[in-house]
């Protein structure tokens, strides 16, 4: 069973992961209840995550795929009108990042480098399992670098870079 390059992925995933938990430490509460360009920090922060949850599933089909169950009024559309008078502790947001990391953890952990290349979803070829992982890395990263610019407009700090093989701090 080869896992050169799903570990390779697996650390490109993590780092990426940790960056998010580090934006949640350090974003002041105030700043995670205001909005920016009328989306509130924190559900920009939920519209990833919740991502990462959906895509990251351990099986494609109609199980329950949630790590957590959110009302369905949280809805991860950024310019959803549906989030107003909602909100999403950094604790809460902890949480979910804590039990989706318990899942995807144990994706990696069922993936080999031959698995990379099926489909996920319907036979379609643009839904592999490397597809779905590099999105969520992209997707996350893109993210964090818009919330990371607000931060750093606001002279606070950010998530900095975090590479594979380096220790973790924050």
């Amino acid at each position: 069973m080869q896992r050169l390059i799903t570990e390779a992925l697996r650390n490109q995933f993590d780092s990426t992961f940790h960056m998010a938990h580090v934006l949640v430490n350090i974003c002041p509460e105030d700043v995670w209840a205001s909005s920016y360009h009328e989306v509130p920090f924190w559900q920009q922060v939920f519209h990833y995550v919740f991502f990462i949850d959906f895509w990251m599933r351990e099986r494609y089909d109609e199980s329950e795929w949630r790590s957590m169950i959110f009302e369905e009024a949280y809805t991860p559309d950024l310019y959803g009108k549906s989030f107003e008078g909602l909100f999403i502790s950094k604790e809460k947001m902890q949480e979910y990042l804590e039990e989706i990391q318990k899942k995807t953890t144990r994706i990696f952990d069922s993936l080999e480098d031959e698995k990379l290349g099926t489909s996920v979803y319907n036979n379609h070829p643009l839904y592999t399992y490397a597809d779905v992982i590099v999105g969520q890395i992209r997707h996350i990263m893109y993210n964090i670098g818009y919330l990371n610019d607000i931060l750093r407009g606001l002279g606070l700090p950010e998530s900095d870079w975090y590479a594979y093989n380096e220790k973790a701090g924050s």
